[in-house]
């Protein structure tokens, strides 16, 4: 009997562990979007992702993000519903201005936007966001 016990409880906390918390791929995600913490894609992890869906949204309990070294030309203003977000990386990216949803995340303990394409006007602009919007994140930008 407590064989079988065993064998049940194992069962049912399978799908549990099988889903990944820390994703890498927002297909893998995708699977369970509530139960997701952290999705980090970098091509260095063999990561791959040519733009950010409308849908990144669906990922409710986010709280890190870190797309990094993708060439990602945008983000989408929906990336302003990740209310519980702490840590957001888009370094390495294209990037030649972000949504200002953005600095609505009142969440946010970290925003890292190293080696993107901001103009130095736009940097400022960032910074001054920052500091009268998120006075509480850290902020690297180069």
């Amino acid at each position: 009997m407590k064989k079988y016990l065993i064998y049940s409880c194992l069962f049912i906390s399978f799908p549990v562990f099988s889903q990944c918390v820390k994703c890498r791929s927002l297909e893998e995600a995708a699977k369970k979007p509530e139960m997701v913490k952290s999705i980090q894609i970098n091509p260095v992890f063999g990561g791959e992702l040519k733009e950010v869906p409308l849908s990144i949204a669906v990922f409710v309990n986010l709280e890190e993000l870190y797309l990094s070294d993708l060439e990602l030309k945008t983000i989408p203003k929906e990336i302003g519903s990740l209310t519980k977000l702490k840590r957001l990386s888009l370094a390495g990216n294209t990037l030649k201005e972000l949504p200002e949803e953005i600095f609505k995340l009142k969440k946010l303990e970290e925003l890292i936007l190293l080696d993107n394409q901001f103009s130095e006007a736009y940097k400022k602009k960032i910074q001054k966001l920052v500091t009268a919007q998120l006075p509480r994140t850290k902020l690297f930008i180069d």
